[in-house]
């Protein structure tokens, strides 16, 4: 059951507008501000940082940091609600044990590091843009805060982006104030111009255009234009990380219009809690998938990240032109199936596009056991494996500007067959017939299993919209090739027919299901040219892929496939394929104990 807290500690790092978020609660009837209480134990921890009012605000200020606890930061106050403005890195070496203590609630203000570079040297001469070092932003220390409230406190800390405040002031406070346990008052919009009681001594070195300010109106664009001085450049792409990660947690705006609803365009959770920031934190239909490790990198440079932190370069092929060539994995009982038959297709692929500077075999495959073994996948996973020609030395489709080898991405989530939201093995699913056709050889070879798939996505549009799984493509002969996502196959009169792979992904699964209907279950299999009428007037239909396996499909075009049940050879294959995944194979990987 929630409670409202008596105490608000809020961390940021410089430039952050803190300030004014400080004046936005104290314009509250029932707040207390306090502004920065540790800054006196900071400078004691920290003799040779300068401050021109240094001496001032250590002989005025308690400067031991467990009296300041003691006597400040958990002293009750005449106001119910106190809040306490705090930069980060004031609490340096400071145990912060205390911070979980009942009634207490913690808020991470955080701003894009680029605004906050150029506003280096616009209000002090003693702090110019060159002073502004990654530790003076305090990005690291508030990534390091945010992870040690999360430990200690029985709800994580409330993230906020302060450009949210800026431009969307009311949504934003009304988010924050409802995820503290507040009520929301319309007060937080506007102050008073001028000095504050709750100022710090400090105030007349960095508070004079806040205080010439009467509310939010502007405070985000007043410095968005300057120029950034080249030596920040390389404290910006140091800091960048550390912003997206807290910016994955940072609150999304309500929709002061709508009572308090979820801002319009705005994704998360219409509770204020979650994000749609450029880094959104996932929303996952398998909550193990919330927090996952992927690796990304060229040959010899990648490794493993957060998921909400694994991305390409936009200069990367994948990015500039779908330039990139990919296989789907799946993990079963100890053992990636067919990996080595994939790995093959993979190389394949890369080789008929000419790609260079390709990841070895070995290298593909550490990277696999790498990302499996660190987000502990032994069985239900699936991994999307790609490799993109790489990043590009400009804008450009020619590879000749490819000029640092190719990027290797290994995604593996937990996706359990059953559950795949898609593919419905055990009732079957509902095709329609996709009115473009599929690509041929002459156009685009669709044994090359490449990344431009907006002939595959398409289709995938009609089929969602006609409340089908997925759409069944013809060749431009009129003859079925596959559909958007699978390979496909016809069972009549006991035999099984499955289209020539000339203008479909001669498939990994479709391969060991022909297999197993010929020498498994001696069954005749036939691969050729196969009509719409003829899935039209099937005993059986199913769909092979990786991600799905064998389903069975029960209405194509409105029309009963046999008694619109799955049949009774696609039960005995499903059967035969699900022995497969458990048979020693060489083509199979086996996975080394994790530790």
């Amino acid at each position: 059951m929630s409670t409202a807290p008596h105490a608000i500690h809020q961390w940021s790092g410089p430039r952050s507008m803190s300030t004014a978020s400080m004046y936005s609660w104290d314009a509250r009837a029932d707040c207390t501000c306090v502004d920065e209480p540790l800054y006196a134990h900071y400078l004691r921890e920290c003799p040779a940082v300068y401050r021109p009012y240094r001496a001032e605000l250590l002989a005025a200020n308690p400067s031991d940091g467990a009296s300041v606890v003691r006597d400040v930061l958990l002293a009750r106050r005449e106001t119910p609600l106190v809040f306490f403005k705090h930069i980060v890195k004031q609490a340096l070496n400071l145990d912060m044990s205390w911070a979980g203590a009942p009634g207490l609630r913690h808020v991470i203000l955080v701003r894009h590091p680029l605004r906050m570079l150029v506003s280096f040297g616009t209000s002090t001469d003693w702090l110019p843009p060159e002073k502004a070092t990654l530790d003076e932003l305090s990005l690291p220390q508030l990534a390091a805060m945010h992870a040690k409230l999360s430990e200690l406190c029985e709800r994580p800390p409330v993230v906020v982006d302060a450009d949210d405040l800026a431009s969307n002031p009311e949504g934003t406070l009304r988010a924050l104030c409802r995820a503290l346990d507040v009520p929301y008052s319309p007060a937080m919009l506007a102050w008073q111009a001028g000095p504050k009681a709750c100022d710090g001594m400090w105030a007349p070195h960095w508070y004079e255009s806040v205080r010439r300010s009467t509310g939010w109106s502007g405070q985000a664009t007043t410095k968005a234009y300057r120029t950034l001085a080249p030596p920040s450049f390389a404290v910006l792409r140091a800091a960048l990380p550390f912003f997206d990660y807290l910016r994955s947690f940072a609150l999304a705006p309500l929709d002061a219009a709508a009572g308090g609803g979820r801002s319009s365009g705005d994704g998360g959770g219409g509770d204020g809690t979650v994000v749609d920031h450029g880094v959104p934190r996932p929303i996952a239909p398998e909550p193990r998938n919330l927090d996952l490790l992927v690796w990304v990198g060229a040959p010899g440079k990648g490794g493993l990240v957060p998921r909400e932190l694994a991305k390409v370069s936009v200069f990367d092929s994948a990015v500039q032109g779908g330039d990139a060539v990919w296989e789907g994995l799946r993990v079963y009982r100890g053992k990636v199936f067919k990996f080595e038959r994939h790995l093959r297709r993979l190389y394949d692929s890369a080789k008929a596009l000419n790609f260079q500077n390709v990841h070895s075999p070995a290298q593909v495959r550490e990277a696999v056991l790498q990302t499996l073994a660190a987000n502990g996948m032994r069985d239900g996973a699936h991994i999307r494996l790609t490799l993109t020609r790489g990043v590009k030395t400009t804008s450009s489709m020619n590879p000749l500007f490819n000029a640092y080898g190719c990027t290797l991405i290994v995604l593996a989530e937990w996706k359990p067959v059953v559950g795949v939201a898609t593919y419905d093995n055990a009732a079957g699913v509902s095709l329609v017939t996709a009115a473009n056709r599929r690509n041929p050889p002459s156009c685009i070879d669709s044994k090359i299993h490449h990344n431009n798939l907006i002939n595959n996505i398409l289709p995938k549009i009609q089929a969602n919209l006609a409340g089908a799984a997925d759409a069944l493509m013809l060749d431009l002969d009129g003859f079925v090739a596959e559909t958007n996502a699978t390979n496909v196959f016809v069972v009549k009169d006991g035999r099984l027919l499955t289209p020539s792979a000339d203008a479909c992904l001669p498939g990994v699964t479709r391969e060991a299901v022909m297999a197993l209907g010929r020498d498994v279950l001696g069954v005749e299999v036939i691969e050729r040219r196969v009509s719409l009428a003829e899935f039209h007037t099937a005993d059986e239909v199913f769909t092979t892929g990786t991600m799905g396996e064998l389903t069975p499909v029960v209405l194509i075009d409105g029309r009963k496939i046999g008694d619109g049940a799955p049949g009774a050879l696609t039960r005995r294959l499903q059967a035969a394929f699900a022995k497969l995944t458990d048979e020693d194979s060489p083509e199979h990987a086996p996975l080394p104990d994790f530790e």
